[in-house]
């Protein structure tokens, strides 16, 4: 059997048993089938929101609210993350900082964020930016910090300057990290974002439609609205951070096209 056959039919294995389970309390009605609607009632909704155009107007809105942010927390978390992992008294200022921040929620912010800047786009940004720039600046520090002191001699000897071994042996080095870490930034930024699109509902995007889906019973827009989210985290997967690998550690040699 072909081998990317296999490797759909074992990624899909978890999805079918979901299904299933899903199927089998809605049809022995172990909850009020109001609470739990049918797969097929569920797909129906979707497609009648694909068809009228709703679920693109919600996706667009939620990509403008978290690309920017995104964006410019992993560009800040990448050059900021690479002073810390090879300057000891940058790290030694900055470390206790992103520790003292890691491990709070980034949600948590918004009451503040909105007391400054109002239920604004600029209010959503903030929030999705800490969350993604918290997640990534910890990947690219350990990445930094693990690249081979063989190969930092290696570039000294042949005449580089720090400039030079930073940006040709040092973020190479540390790419596989780096990349894992706009992975997880993205995740996080992604969830963070769907949570403060629930509470700044006037610009929101799929969070504030599964919030005001909720509040008028119709849970099968509910689970339609976290399907794109679960389809939208897929697809950034599949079109933006597996080609990067492909153009990057796979073609350096760094990874094997199948750990992929």
């Amino acid at each position: 059997m072909n081998k990317r056959i296999i490797t759909i039919f074992l990624g899909a294995i978890p999805f079918i048993i979901i299904v299933t389970t899903w199927y089998l309390l809605y049809s022995y009605q172990v909850f009020p089938q109001w609470v739990i609607p049918s797969p097929g009632q569920t797909i129906s909704t979707l497609i009648n929101l694909i068809q009228n155009g709703t679920i693109t107007h919600l996706v667009l809105i939620s990509l403008i609210n978290i690309i920017p942010a995104f964006l410019l927390a992993g560009i800040l978390a990448v050059l900021l993350g690479t002073a810390i992992g090879i300057n000891t008294t940058i790290r030694k200022i900055f470390s206790p900082f992103i520790s003292a921040l890691y491990p709070i929620p980034s949600v948590t912010w918004l009451p503040l964020i909105i007391l400054f800047f109002g239920f604004t786009r600029e209010a959503i940004w903030i929030v999705v930016f800490i969350s993604a720039f918290l997640r990534i600046i910890y990947n690219v520090i350990d990445g930094v910090r693990a690249v081979n002191q063989n190969w930092l001699l290696a570039g000294k000897n042949m005449g580089l300057n720090q400039f030079e071994i930073i940006f040709s042996v040092v973020i190479p080095g540390a790419l596989p990290t780096i990349i894992t870490g706009l992975r997880l930034g993205f995740a996080s930024a992604w969830r963070s974002l769907i949570a403060t699109e629930m509470l700044v509902s006037s610009l929101g995007g799929l969070g504030k439609f599964i919030w005001y889906s909720q509040w008028t019973f119709s849970f099968d827009k509910v689970i339609s609205g976290i399907i794109v989210i679960a389809i939208i985290g897929i697809g950034v997967e599949m079109l933006v951070f597996r080609p990067i690998e492909r153009r990057t550690l796979i073609r350096w040699g760094v990874m094997r096209e199948d750990a992929t």
